[in-house]
């Protein structure tokens, strides 16, 4: 998670990203912690995306480099086809970082969304997710599409207390122990139960992945959606306060319908309005808007341009790592704009 500090850094990382089917807006932000240890993956295939945020902790390593093989794979091999393709996607790049010995964890809330081959069709939403990230489903007019996850979302949260999740850890030789504040964690030490890294906590149990106390098997779902939908995918540091999911659902619709249709303007108000609800960790939302650049998905034409695909932390090539000095205590925002490949990321401070 990072360190803890006087005051919340207010630079703001700003994505913008778009295809023939979709738009995608993304806003991140320090918040209360000394380094970002999010990531992010945007991929556009023919007629379908992948979208996902990675959360790490314990630094940045896991999340930068899952979500950046995630991107490698993804561009040589198109999007899973299936659960079974997909698990395998998860469980390879998850394999594949603890042999590079690296340090830290990372959780992951992703989803495919592929567009209706015919135009009166349903997109289809498959959700994979390893973590307490989570991924939403929202009506243009700000209602949540109700899911059976946590707080009415698309994916249940893997923490160590949840019934299923506790009798796995324990089964695969882990413990579930209560720590400060009285926080269940696995071995004591990790507050949640699946995802990438976090080699320490998969020691045990085994064979296979899926049989460690942490371990990065995805759950998955399936769900359909119309154009005039949209999908929004958020680290835990939006929900960590007191901000509801249907609230998230709510505000992005407004600031959505109020900009035209700008994605990641609608990303910015969400992780704005979680620091303000008592979110002290880091922040990133995405949003995903149906019908591509020119189509009337979450309330009209937005601001992407161009297309491709892209990963990383969101932040332009020059943009300061960490805690930029001058972003300290600056209560203005002054927006700049920078170029890199098709992407339009903008960092404000």
């Amino acid at each position: 998670m990072g360190a803890a500090l006087p005051k919340p850094v207010l630079c703001t990382n700003l994505e913008r990203q778009g295809s023939k089917d979709f738009r995608v807006g993304l806003a991140e932000i320090n918040g209360w912690r000394a380094n970002m240890e999010d990531a992010h993956v945007v991929h556009f295939g023919h007629g379908e995306g992948y979208f996902g945020i990675l959360d790490g902790h314990g630094g940045a390593e896991c999340s930068e480099w899952c979500a950046a093989r995630l991107h490698e794979l993804l561009a040589a091999q198109g999007c899973p086809k299936g659960d079974a393709s997909a698990k395998k996607l998860v469980l390879d790049v998850d394999r594949e970082f603890l042999e590079t010995g690296k340090t830290s964890g990372s959780t992951a809330a992703m989803c495919i969304v592929r567009a209706p081959i015919d135009a009166r069709g349903k997109y289809s939403v498959h959700v994979i997710n390893a973590g307490d990230s989570r991924v939403l489903l929202s009506r243009a007019n700000g209602a949540m599409i109700e899911g059976p996850g946590t707080d009415g979302g698309l994916t249940t949260d893997h923490k160590p207390g949840h019934p299923s999740e506790r009798a796995r850890i324990e089964r695969c030789g882990g413990r579930v122990e209560a720590a400060m504040g009285g926080v269940l964690r696995v071995n004591g030490e990790l507050a949640v139960s699946r995802g990438f890294g976090d080699a320490e906590h998969k020691k045990t149990g085994g064979p296979a992945q899926e049989d460690r106390p942490v371990t990065a098997n995805p759950e998955m779902g399936h769900f359909e959606c119309s154009a005039s939908d949209f999908v929004v995918v958020v680290c835990d540091g939006v929900s960590e306060g007191s901000f509801s999911n249907a609230e998230v659902c709510t505000l992005a619709a407004q600031v959505l319908a109020q900009t035209g249709g700008d994605a990641a303007k609608a990303a910015e108000a969400v992780i704005f309005r979680a620091l303000a609800t008592d979110s002290k960790d880091n922040i990133s939302c995405m949003i995903v808007l149906l019908g591509g650049a020119d189509g009337a998905a979450g309330g009209g034409r937005g601001r992407a341009r161009g297309g491709g695909a892209a990963t990383g932390r969101g932040t332009a090539r020059g943009a300061p790592r960490g805690v930029p000095a001058a972003c300290q205590g600056v209560s203005g925002f002054e927006e700049c704009e920078a170029y890199v490949g098709r992407v339009v990321p903008v960092l404000t401070c």
